[in-house]
């Protein structure tokens, strides 16, 4: 009884090593390029092209490809319900917080600047500070950023009045 479960467990070790060099060899003879034949997938809106890798080891770009409307449409369904990921939407411009001559704005980009009353950070000038709002010029045209709505200060935009003249 002893001998056969010796000689069993002789070939299966004998077994276990040659599948230790069978992928020993694979890995050794394998191509040098393993990512040849990759290709990126296209995004939901077609808009990515699929990158081949070349034996002279440059990349080419390729025509992504059409996919027909019932796929594109489930795709596009997919994307929209945000079940593999978050959709980075960029953020409103708003003011963070002021303190004192300073306040601190956030940027669509993301990006948080600090200015200081008739100061200009990247297209954007700070003209007036009131309690819980600011006055800012951004791309040619006034707005007003507000913390919260509510008691604080007055509207900081110009008031425009409709006068009639009576003869």
């Amino acid at each position: 009884m002893h001998d056969r479960v010796d000689r069993l467990l002789r070939i299966i070790c004998l077994c276990l090593a040659g599948l230790v060099l069978w992928q020993i060899s694979r890995l050794a003879f394998r191509k040098s390029d393993p990512l040849q034949s990759f290709q990126l997938p296209i995004s939901a809106q077609g808009a990515a092209t699929a990158m081949v890798s070349t034996n002279s080891g440059k990349a080419e770009s390729k025509k992504p490809a059409e996919l027909p409307q019932p796929a594109r449409a489930r795709i596009d369904r997919i994307v929209q319900s945000e079940i593999l990921g978050a959709v980075v939407k960029p953020q409103p411009m708003a003011l963070l917080g002021v303190a004192g001559a300073d306040a601190f704005i956030r940027m669509p980009s993301g990006q948080t600047i600090l200015l200081r009353e008739n100061e200009e950070t990247n297209g954007v000038k700070l003209l007036r500070i009131g309690t819980n709002r600011v006055l800012i010029e951004h791309e040619g045209q006034q707005r007003e950023l507000t913390l919260f709505s509510g008691f604080g200060s007055e509207s900081l935009l110009p008031k425009t009045t409709n006068r009639t003249s009576v003869p």
